[in-house]
């Protein structure tokens, strides 16, 4: 998990895919839209944009109904597959995280890193769980702002770490996310001594979390976080009680990783 860099970086730009890929950005942060709102919008002609939303609605990447155009779900099922597929903490987490949400009666997460962002993969919930609309899955969260995220950020050596912060800086979620590049460096060598990260209410106000790293082989596949209000995750239990749950979790997901990897290993040799 110490990318630096973005795969392709100083490779030209394909046009007509930039061009496609803003195009459906648009519908995602506007809503649904028809050919002349978005070509408006994106200041292009509307034969263009009506040729790329057809193309597209042709591969299942767009849904026209009453001349207005949305994303499709073809991207929930590539979606479902990546997560799937190529998520080694799904693939070994899901299980644990479901036990620990009804332990705790919590939300719990199951978190990856791609292109140094945290993205939350998986949720499940304990009965008195409250869900917050900050937290969508498959959103990229800067790493700093978030319990997992910082879980992940003090796995990588520190020049990685002032690689990111170069290339992202340190923006702020909430009034308590942390902006100070020496105080994140702080943190971070507490993390790395516990083993724990904490988010004060640094990514939404009025919630809590903890999230602990996972490891894998050589490197960590990811974090492991629970979420709760303010006024449940208080005092000893957020403090002491969940960190060690956490770890436990954790433990539990790296040997199942282990094991899962192992037995693959053994059977493709």
């Amino acid at each position: 998990m110490n990318e630096k860099r973005s795969q392709g970086s100083g490779s030209p730009e394909v046009k007509a895919v930039n061009s496609t890929l803003e195009l459906l950005s648009t519908l995602e942060q506007e809503g649904e839209q028809t050919a002349t709102d978005l070509a408006e919008i994106l200041d292009r002609s509307v034969s263009s944009v009506h040729s790329h939303l057809k193309t597209l609605e042709r591969r299942g990447f767009v849904v026209e109904n009453d001349h207005k155009y949305r994303p499709g779900l073809r991207f929930f099922e590539i979606g479902q597959k990546v997560r799937r597929d190529y998520a080694d903490i799904y693939q070994s987490g899901v299980e644990v995280a479901d036990e620990l949400a009804a332990d705790t009666d919590e939300f719990v997460w199951l978190t990856t890193e791609e292109q140094n962002k945290a993205v939350y993969i998986y949720k499940t919930s304990g009965d008195k769980g409250i869900e917050s609309s900050a937290y969508p899955l498959g959103t990229q969260w800067p790493l700093h702002t978030t319990a997992a995220g910082k879980a992940i950020l003090s796995q990588k050596d520190d020049e990685t770490i002032e690689y990111i912060i170069d290339q992202q800086g340190l923006p702020a979620t909430t009034e308590n996310t942390i902006t100070d590049r020496s105080e994140l460096f702080d943190e971070i060598e507490t993390i790395r001594k516990e083993g724990v990260a904490f988010d004060d209410e640094e990514s939404a106000v009025g919630l809590r979390a903890a999230a602990a790293p996972v490891e894998g082989f050589d490197e960590y596949i990811g974090a492991i976080e629970i979420s709760g209000p303010v006024s449940r995750m208080q005092d000893a239990r957020y403090r002491e009680k969940i960190p060690d749950q956490l770890r436990n979790a954790s433990n539990i997901i790296t040997i199942k990783y282990r094991g899962g990897r192992g037995v693959k290993n053994i059977r493709e040799q």
